[in-house]
């Protein structure tokens, strides 16, 4: 007799419904522009300029550039425009969001008896010592794609159910959903509970009526546009960067630094997928899909990094960002509702929820390389280049099939890509202009998901406090596949995104 399980499930497979894809690896490891508004502003070339939170971000020699002690906050809001194109047909909606983006502050200790020529006897000119927190990826957003497709979701759901016993997808007197749903997780794992929910929608059916069946056909034909689809996803959630940083500036010429780094993950995604125009043989007239992810984790990661200003003029940096370390967990609830001519409206909707075992995921490295040029007080110009290999991303569980051959397909997709951030600044009294551009290059072998910023900015300077506004839009390539399998058709998605942000700076 099939065993009653619990509403909250742990399943000991590693299988699911959208986690753990190349679109998780370039989401974890991809990081917005975020930060403050000066730094914003400048498209985030700060590597060789240091004294601002944002610039913690790129070199952890910056807190040592700071002259005094401060406190930073910055607000942001940010609008999304989605553009999604399925088979022709396209479909806009927008996503506007609210967030505090940085909250920071550092101690500085200066050296009083450091006097302005080298002094070897105490060369060590300043000391700091600073805390920040930065929301380093935003995954709020959401989108609609509709169009037609000569495959349905049936193939979905039949390449999950081939092999499985017809007497396992059947109810035995007495079992509701939420119990067969609960013992195929444990007993069969998730290809099983796929196969349940397609089955008991009448969506498929067995090519035989005995218990021992283990082939299955479809019950749906398209119409003749083929299959209507709608496709909606609804996302929120992001990477907080908690940031404990330790920096010196040695013989008024060197910044070192080093940043031990917390990162704390939640991300949420729920799609919804609904398919019509079946052909009149079909049992079915319309279908829907739900599903919903909730991944929460935390990792940490390092980085080390210097400033060296070569004259009053030139200054360079360069910087090392370790991987990050997350571990990550993840939970799944799934639903289903079919409407047929002989069934009505049928609901499958186990109220269940899949937990499935930690796992642990490696980000790529950075290389960061930069140079500024300082004219005295009136300005200055800088530009920054990284270089991120994202295929060096890694899932760290070498004793899970599914997972190695996720790193396969890592290792097959993904390449290493460049990031080049230029920034300028014109001071003209108390008042500062800003401007900056950031080209990221495709990470993705076989599509262009290359992204590109330009920013403009203005900042006030009050003497013991200062205000700093940015304006930040954004142009980037994604792709969205369907489902892990059977269905695996793509949405493009051409995504537009406008960022305000404003930062306060308190000089104590």
């Amino acid at each position: 007799m099939k065993q009653v399980s619990k509403a909250i499930v742990l399943l000991f497979f590693t299988a699911f419904v959208n986690g753990q894809t190349l679109q998780d690896v370039l989401r974890y490891s991809t990081n917005n522009l975020s930060g403050t508004a000066r730094y914003t502003a400048m498209g985030g070339a700060f590597g060789a300029l240091g004294g601002d939170f944002g610039a913690l971000e790129n070199n952890p020699a910056a807190g040592s550039v700071f002259d005094n002690t401060q406190f930073s906050i910055t607000t942001s809001f940010n609008r999304t425009t989605n553009d999604a194109s399925y088979f022709g047909s396209n479909y806009q909606n927008k996503h506007r969001d609210r967030d505090f983006d940085q909250v920071g502050f550092v101690l500085v200790l200066k050296n009083s008896k450091q006097n302005p020529k080298v002094d070897i006897d105490h060369p060590w000119s300043k000391l700091s010592f600073a805390f920040n927190y930065q929301k380093t990826a935003n995954f709020n957003n959401s989108f609609i794609a509709d169009g037609y497709n000569n495959r349905g979701v049936d193939q979905y759901f039949l390449n999950n159910a081939q092999g499985i016993a017809l007497e396992n997808l059947q109810l035995l007197d007495g079992e509701n959903d939420s119990e067969l749903y609960s013992y195929l997780g444990e007993d069969y794992g998730f290809n099983a509970q796929q196969a349940f929910l397609g089955f008991q929608s009448y969506l498929i059916d067995a090519t035989e009526d005995t218990f021992s069946n283990t082939s299955y056909i479809s019950s749906v034909n398209g119409g003749s546009a083929g299959f209507f689809h709608e496709y909606e996803t609804s996302r929120d959630g992001g990477i907080k960067k908690y940031t404990f940083n330790f920096s010196g500036e040695y013989l008024n010429k060197y910044n070192i630094g080093i940043s031990i780094n917390r990162h704390k993950l939640e991300y949420r995604e729920t799609s919804d997928f609904y398919e019509s125009n079946y052909s009149d043989d079909s049992a079915l007239n319309a279908f829907r899909f739900n599903n919903q992810l909730f991944a929460f984790g935390e990792g940490i990661s390092f980085q080390l990094g210097g400033i060296a200003k070569l004259n009053k003029e030139i200054r360079v940096g360069i910087s090392y960002e370790s991987p990050t370390w997350f571990s990550i967990i993840e939970e799944t609830t799934q639903f289903v509702v079919s409407d047929g001519d002989d069934q009505g409206n049928t609901t499958i909707e186990p109220n269940v929820i899949t937990s499935y075992p930690e796992y642990s995921f490696k980000t790529p490295s950075k290389y960061t390389g930069s140079f500024a040029y300082v004219f005295g007080k009136k300005g200055l110009v800088s530009v920054e280049y990284t270089q991120v290999n994202y295929e060096k991303a890694k899932f760290n569980e070498p004793n899970d099939a599914y997972l190695v051959d996720q790193n396969t397909q890592i290792t097959n997709n993904l390449n290493s890509a460049g990031i080049l951030r230029l920034g300028g600044e014109y001071r003209f009294g108390n008042y500062s202009i800003r401007a900056g551009y950031i080209k990221q290059d495709a990470s993705l072998k076989n599509f262009d998901n290359s992204a590109t910023s330009k920013s403009i900015g203005a900042g006030i300077n009050f003497g013991g406090s200062s205000l700093d506004l940015s304006v930040v839009s954004s142009e980037m390539m994604l792709q969205q596949q369907l489902f892990s399998s059977g269905l695996t058709d793509n949405i493009n998605l051409n995504r537009d995104q406008l960022g305000i942000r404003l930062s306060y700076i308190l000089k104590l």
